[in-house]
């Protein structure tokens, strides 16, 4: 079955950075998953990490936190286990950052009309359905 994706939040800074970015092979489109933990929703990404330097392998490393705002955006679509695309949007290194620090920053989609119901059809006065 296919769904309709549609923008749940078009561009959202993660915070508590668990990963150096400069260095943890991050690209723009990377996929990404979402996680609840005890402090709210946590992002992970699947990155290649070889083995030895020669094997490859790919590794589940956890990136950070989503921020208040964006996290009650998200719960309604986590708590029903729909489907969700979430991609890397934009990279700030560390060498690059200014004061606030390096960033990073996702995109999530869903299916909006499972959290979000539809508006009731508007009849015209003096017409018959």
């Amino acid at each position: 079955m296919q769904h309709l994706f549609q923008p749940i939040i078009h561009k959202a800074r993660l915070q508590a950075l668990a990963v150096n970015v400069g260095r943890a092979g991050l690209t723009l489109n990377d996929a990404a998953e979402l996680q609840q933990n005890d402090r709210g929703v946590g992002v992970h990404v699947l990155l290649q990490r070889p083995f030895l330097g020669v094997i490859p392998r790919r590794k589940r490393v956890y990136l950070g936190q989503l921020g208040p705002a964006a996290c009650a955006l998200v719960q309604p679509h986590l708590d029903r286990g729909g489907p969700l695309r979430v991609r890397i949007v934009g990279l700030t290194p560390e060498h690059l950052a200014g004061p606030d620090g390096p960033e990073v920053h996702v995109s999530v989609w869903g299916v909006l009309d499972n959290v979000i119901p539809a508006a009731p059809p508007l009849t015209q006065p003096g017409h018959n359905a």
